[in-house]
């Protein structure tokens, strides 16, 4: 009995002895295998939103990219200026997307013009592109899409997963290669066309069945300026109506040109 006692006691203790590491072989495959809580955080509230942005805005070392389809407010464009200019001259490079309609805000033009001064890189886009800011391509902040409707203003995702970062920032990385410097050439009249790069977007929307309303909406701008820019094109090709402007477009070098 006693030796039948200690072989069963050797073999508890080596069992004992062995499950620390066990257990912790077991706890490392286990985080290998799930999406890590942190990698992914829905915040909610613009204060905390904020917050998370200034430290991670702090925080960079190499660049900061920012996509901003929709208007900066003055407010806003001011609270970011000493702290943009502050990264520029730390040595970070800033890049930063604007849907083409914000050239005509005096404030926003203030704010590129002073950033670009300082070494900060702006472009334009027609047409739509995702929000998004990506600090480091290491961090990043998207809005909250829940397929219904324009996602909400103060809720935001934070994502530090690599793979979705690097996903999102090579999406960002196709829209600027797409977008026209703020300062300096840009595509369009420039090259002996007869539209700009907006009228072809705006071509484009109506060819593909869209309403002037709707192409208004996917473009980032008003229904007035769509009207605007349709009546200065059928002024430059002196016709009187929008079928001749189209059928024009069909046929036009214009028309071959991927902006």
């Amino acid at each position: 009995m006693l030796e039948q006692i200690h072989t069963h006691l050797a073999a508890l203790s080596a069992y004992v002895g062995a499950l620390p590491e066990f257990l912790g072989t077991l706890q490392d495959q286990f985080q290998a295998s799930r999406q890590s809580h942190e990698a992914i955080q829905h915040l909610k509230g613009r204060e905390l939103i904020n917050e998370h942005i200034a430290r991670e805005h702090a925080s960079a070392r190499a660049e900061i990219i920012s996509a901003q389809p929709g208007h900066r407010t003055p407010e806003d464009l001011a609270f970011s200026y000493d702290r943009d200019r502050g990264a520029l001259k730390q040595g970070v490079r800033m890049l930063t997307l604007y849907h083409s309609s914000v050239r005509r805000v005096a404030t926003v033009g203030e704010w590129a013009k002073a950033m670009a001064a300082a070494g900060g890189e702006i472009r334009t886009l027609n047409g739509r592109f995702p929000r998004s800011i990506i600090f480091d391509r290491r961090v990043t902040f998207v809005p909250v899409h829940s397929g219904e409707g324009e996602p909400p203003a103060d809720e935001a995702v934070m994502i530090s997963d690599p793979l979705v970062v690097a996903r999102i920032a090579y999406a960002f990385d196709l829209f600027w290669e797409r977008a026209d410097p703020w300062y300096g050439g840009t595509r369009g009249e420039d090259q002996g066309l007869a539209t700009t790069a907006l009228q072809r977007a705006i071509l484009r929307e109506l060819c593909m069945g869209r309403t002037q309303a709707q192409a208004a909406r996917n473009l980032g701008i008003g229904p007035a300026w769509i009207n605007e820019h349709l009546s200065q094109l059928r002024k430059k090709l002196d016709v009187a109506t929008l079928n001749e402007v189209i059928y024009w477009w069909a046929k036009s070098p214009d028309h071959e040109l991927q902006d």
